[in-house]
């Protein structure tokens, strides 16, 4: 283990974490290393990430996906990437449907956003952020609607275009066997 893993791991065990986590340290191909952190309990977030911010630690954003979309789909993952003394430092928490998240936006204003768009698109609820209205979609719209369609992390990761692109295939399918079915309905609203 270099200098630079040492320092990384020294300086999260001096956050003093409360609650059970499992650390791992990475590093990339040009030896940069990087620490996840795994929460065991989602409402240990509040506490890690403050803990995290007293030693410097500076957020950088968040991201929501599905780990095993297959096998547990109402599971997701929030992970929250940070950088501390150059290096990164990703914490994540698994959530099930029912679960509600913590805000860490009092601790990083700039989870504002990121937090309302994980309300907004997966239907997760965040508790206690400063302001929870949406974003871009209009009240009326269910929130999580998107997720159930398209899943975000589907739909954001190039490595399943394909998964993407045949279930738009598949839905424009059955929408032109419906037109097939019911043509005088379809002319009359195309007219």
């Amino acid at each position: 283990m270099n200098e630079n893993y040492q320092a990384l791991e020294s300086a999260i065990t001096s956050a003093t974490l409360s609650g059970a986590y499992k650390m791992e340290l990475r590093h990339n191909p040009s030896g940069l290393p990087s620490a996840w952190l795994a929460l065991e309990d989602k409402d240990d977030i509040s506490e890690a990430l403050e803990q995290l911010r007293a030693i410097s630690t500076r957020m950088a954003t968040m991201t929501v996906y599905r780990p095993n979309a297959d096998i547990e789909p109402d599971t997701h993952e929030v992970a929250y990437h940070m950088v501390l003394g150059g290096m990164p430092v990703t914490v994540t928490v698994v959530l099930k449907k029912v679960d509600c998240l913590p805000s860490a936006a009092k601790h990083f204003p700039n989870l504002d956003w990121e937090e309302r768009e994980l309300m907004e698109l997966t239907g997760i609820e965040v508790a206690g952020h400063p302001s929870p209205r949406r974003l871009l979609l209009d009240e009326s719209i269910e929130a999580g609607i998107f997720d159930r369609l398209v899943p975000y992390s589907e739909m954001t990761n190039a490595a399943n275009q394909d998964v993407l692109w045949n279930r738009i295939r598949q839905d424009t399918g059955a929408a032109e066997q419906r037109r097939q079915e019911t043509p005088d309905t379809f002319d009359r609203r195309t007219k």
